[in-house]
Order: structure tokens, then C-alpha cells, then sequence
């Protein structure tokens, strides 16, 4: 009985060696192409065209926008938050707290005196949201009742502590029967004379706001106001940042991240958060989805050359971790073995 092999499996065999070789030699081509010296190259030659032809669809052709409203919605509310990100949060915070340049650095040097100036004309200007918020505030009417109530327990208090004569002890043991007395014979007379006592606030609190609005209606209160800040202004921007730190300890910055952290935790809960988040995707789409990416893109002042710059920038360092950690070649072969021993390729490569 011969050994030989049948001739089917003597071709299977065969064509088998042929798909291992060309498998092989596929691996070193893709593992040569990602030497630097070449990939750098085929970047050059290829990414253009890619950016060329993907650039040439619409924003609602390359992505759908429900899928972006879920994926907005998915990290902004549902992701869960693990304690590692507010730790960091806190932790770099501190660095810049503690950062030696904050001695070195005045304010100045990080804020320009031209957006200084602008900042506060802004506010300072007739209408300004600044008056707005006064406007509102003065018309309050819990306002103006704190504002009676401070005015008439410090006169009041002013009365009883600065007035020499009641400190005296038969004085203030007279005013103490006396009132006792009152009490007795007019019950009602010692509140009447507080409810008096906090009208005249109130109608002192109101004539000085009615003052107050015609001095913020006067422009030359303005400009006085406005210089005022100003010449604050000059001073602070000589100051060091370092300064700040007199008003804020480091445990005040640590505790205001973990407020604004338990802030966010259930601020992005909120009904409100998602329907902003749905608003915003669909007016980028109202906007950009008949846009091309490419002119998209531009208009939000990402070029070609700076989409290559950053690939050719960081693929190098890609590609040189993964030929160094031994994770290209096997994912490479892992990919291209299920093309080579597939049947199909495997009876082309009979069929030779």
C-alpha cells in the first residue's frame, strides 16, 4: 500500500504552505510599513486623500445624529463618574495652588489691560446686565425689609450701648421698671413702639433708595465709579498671584471643587441638562448637517494641516509601541490568517 499522499490532499497541503508564505509576507510588509522612516511617508502620500474624500460628505452623510445625541447624552449624564476623577480634580488643583510660579507671575502679566478696560466699560455701561441686577435687587421687597430690619436693630443697639446715661447703674435699673411697668399697664405699647420704630426704617431704607436711584441714573457717577475700579485695578495687576492665596486657603480650593463636583453630580441628572444637550446637537445639524466635513471643519478653524500635523505627529509613536510591545505582529497575523486559510482563498490558491 503507497504512502504517498492522495492528490487532493497533496494540493490542499500545497496551497496551504502557499497562503502560510504569502500570510508571512504580508506580516513583514505591514510590519515594515510601520517603521518610521516608511509610515511617515505613507502618511504624507495617504492622508490627503483620505481627508480629501471623507471631507467631500455631508455631516449628516458620515454621522447620524441621533448616534450623537446618545453619545452626548451617554458621557454628559449616564457615565458613571468614579472617585478617581474628582481626586484628580484635587490634586491639580493643588499643584497650581502651590506652583512656584504664582510668586513669579503678577496678575497683570496673565490679564491684559486692554480686556480689563473692555470688561468693565461693559459693566459699567447704561443697561449693563450689572444694572439689571441692581435694578432688581433694590426693587425687591425682601430687600428693602432686610434693610429696615439692619437699620433699626443697629440704631437701636447704637441706643442702647453708646448712651452713656443708661449705662448708669440706677439709670438702666429705672428704665428696667419702667418697662416692666409698661408691660403691665400697656402691654401693647412697647410693641407699637417697635412696630414704629421699624416704619421709620423702612421709610428711612426707602428714601435712600429712591437717593441711590438718582445717583445711578447720573453718568458722572459713572465715570467716577468706573475710574474708581480702575485705579483698584492699577494696583491689583502689580500684586503677585501668590497674593490671592491670603483670601483662600488651599482647603477652601479643595472644598469648592468637591461642592462644584457634588453640583455637577446632580446638575447632569436634570431634565434641563438633557434637553440642552438635545437642543444644542440639533442646531448643529440645523447648521452643518448639508455642510460638507471639510467645510465644517473650516469654519470652526480645523485645517488639513493641522489634522496631518497631529496624526504624523503622534502615529510615529504609535506604530514604535506596538512593534516594541510585539502587538502588531500578532494582531496583524490574527487578521490576515482568517483571509488565507479561508476556503475560498484556499481553493484560488489550489486552482494555480
Amino acid at each position: 500500500m503507497s504512502d504517498q499522499p492522495k492528490p487532493d490532499q497533496a494540493k490542499r497541503d500545497q496551497s496551504q504552505q502557499m497562503a502560510q508564505a504569502l500570510l508571512d509576507a504580508q506580516v513583514q510588509f505591514f510590519l515594515q510599513e510601520l517603521n518610521p522612516n516608511k509610515l511617515l511617508p505613507l502618511l504624507e502620500q495617504e492622508l490627503p486623500y483620505l481627508y480629501g474624500k471623507l471631507g467631500s460628505l455631508t455631516l449628516k452623510e458620515a454621522v447620524s445624529e441621533d448616534k450623537v445625541r446618545a453619545t452626548a447624552q451617554r458621557y454628559a449624564v449616564e457615565m458613571e463618574i468614579e472617585g478617581g476623577i474628582p481626586e484628580l480634580f484635587g490634586e491639580i488643583a493643588n499643584i497650581v495652588y502651590e506652583h512656584p510660579n504664582n510668586d513669579l507671575t503678577l496678575v497683570g502679566d496673565i490679564l491684559s489691560e486692554r480686556i480689563i478696560n473692555d470688561f468693565l466699560e461693559k459693566i459699567f455701561e447704561q443697561g449693563s446686565l450689572l444694572d439689571q441686577a441692581v435694578n432688581n435687587i433694590r426693587a425687591s421687597a425682601p430687600f428693602r425689609e432686610f434693610l429696615s430690619d439692619v437699620v433699626f436693630t443697629v440704631a437701636k443697639g447704637y441706643a442702647l450701648e453708646e448712651n452713656q446715661l443708661v449705662k448708669i447703674a440706677p439709670v438702666a435699673s429705672g428704665l428696667q421698671r419702667l418697662r416692666s411697668w409698661l408691660n403691665e399697664q400697656a402691654p401693647g405699647l412697647a410693641e407699637n413702639i417697635h412696630t414704629m420704630g421699624k416704619q421709620l426704617s423702612r421709610a428711612s431704607v426707602d428714601q435712600s433708595i429712591r437717593l441711590v436711584d438718582d445717583i445711578l441714573e447720573n453718568d458722572l457717577y459713572r465715570d467716577t465709579a468706573l475710574n474708581s475700579v480702575l485705579d483698584l485695578w492699577d494696583d491689583i495687576k502689580t500684586w503677585p498671584v501668590s497674593s490671592f492665596q491670603r483670601y483662600f486657603s488651599e482647603t477652601d480650593l479643595q472644598e469648592l471643587m468637591v461642592l462644584g463636583y457634588e453640583f455637577w453630580l446632580e446638575f447632569r441628572h436634570t431634565d434641563y441638562l438633557r434637553s440642552y444637550i438635545d437642543a444644542g446637537v440639533k442646531f448643529f445639524f440645523d447648521k452643518y448637517g448639508e455642510e460638507t466635513v471639510h467645510s465644517m471643519l473650516q469654519d470652526l478653524g480645523v485645517t488639513e494641516e493641522m489634522v496631518v500635523s497631529e496624526i504624523k505627529n503622534y502615529a510615529p509613536d504609535l506604530a514604535h509601541l506596538l512593534l516594541k510591545h510585539d502587538i502588531a505582529e500578532p494582531l496583524i497575523r490574527r487578521h490576515l490568517e482568517r483571509f488565507y486559510f479561508a476556503e475560498e482563498t484556499l481553493a484560488i490558491l489550489s486552482a494555480q
